[in-house]
């Protein structure tokens, strides 16, 4: 890692030192849902990330690493083999998310939506992870009444678990927004605001000093092993995004052990 701007070298990391995001926690539940779930989900444009995703249980210390490398002016990932730059394109790339078109809004104001969206989505501002992940699992398709309430709390479930993770037990209040409108998911921006939502939070962790950090430290993980792994513009088929379709759990175990025992690594 680069030494310099208040970065130390040495660090060491305690059991505090931890990311919310948990790509494993999506996998099991993925893993169980049924054939038309799991059509759904694809529908949605979470069908790669959700397939791909991996089971293994990550080190919460190269996860911190990442976010300590991490050069908030100019997104980047500065290690001592290069700069790598991070941006909305490139999580989606990553993650197989649409990363072009339209965003959703950020706030979820009730005055400026239809009554109606609004309530729908107000529904669900206390779950937490364990209840969504059982509305995902329980939840029948038999109505599209059903299948709308699917969309809303695999949305949701999705951003809790690996896309916008955060601290507290109940959901951030920047995910609402995302279901107010259901109809087709896969048109929004999902790469620029899986990005936003992770670059606000390292930002606000290092800006008051905090142990931990929300949002999608996976999507870093990926773009560095990515780029480190294939280069920039490399053509090969294996480089081709999504880029998660590569690191599956045993290629990501030999190349964590090897960030371990190389000292010019990260």
């Amino acid at each position: 890692m680069e030494k310099g701007e208040g970065k130390q070298s040495d660090v060491q990391y305690d059991k505090c030192h931890r990311t919310r995001c948990s790509p494993s926690e999506l996998a099991k539940t993925y893993a169980i849902l049924s054939n038309e779930k799991k059509t759904l989900v694809h529908e949605m444009g979470f069908g790669a990330l959700a397939e791909n995703v991996s089971n293994y249980n990550f080190s919460n210390l190269i996860m911190m690493e990442l976010v300590d490398s991490f050069h908030i002016p100019d997104s980047t990932i500065r290690t001592n083999i290069g700069r790598f730059k991070v941006d909305a394109t490139k999580v989606g790339h990553a993650l197989g998310l649409n990363a072009m078109g339209g965003l959703y809004r950020q706030k979820m104001l009730k005055k400026e939506v239809p009554l109606e969206q609004y309530e729908a989505a107000d529904k669900y501002r206390k779950k937490s992870l364990a209840d969504l992940r059982d509305m995902v699992t329980q939840i029948q398709l038999d109505t599209e009444e059903g299948i709308t309430y699917f969309k809303r709390a695999f949305i949701l479930y999705v951003q809790k678990a690996v896309l916008c993770p955060n601290n507290s037990k109940p959901l951030s209040p920047k995910t609402l927004p995302t279901i107010l409108d259901v109809t087709n998911p896969r048109a929004m921006n999902w790469g620029r605001h899986v990005y936003s939502f992770l670059l606000n939070e390292i930002t606000e962790m290092k800006k008051k000093n905090l142990k931990s950090v929300d949002g999608c430290v996976f999507a870093l993980l990926i773009i560095y092993f990515q780029e480190t792994h294939f280069g920039v513009d490399s053509e090969e088929a294996d480089a081709q995004p999504p880029w998660l379709v590569y690191w599956k759990d045993s290629i990501l175990k030999r190349r964590i052990k090897y960030e371990f025992e190389d000292p010019d690594g990260l």
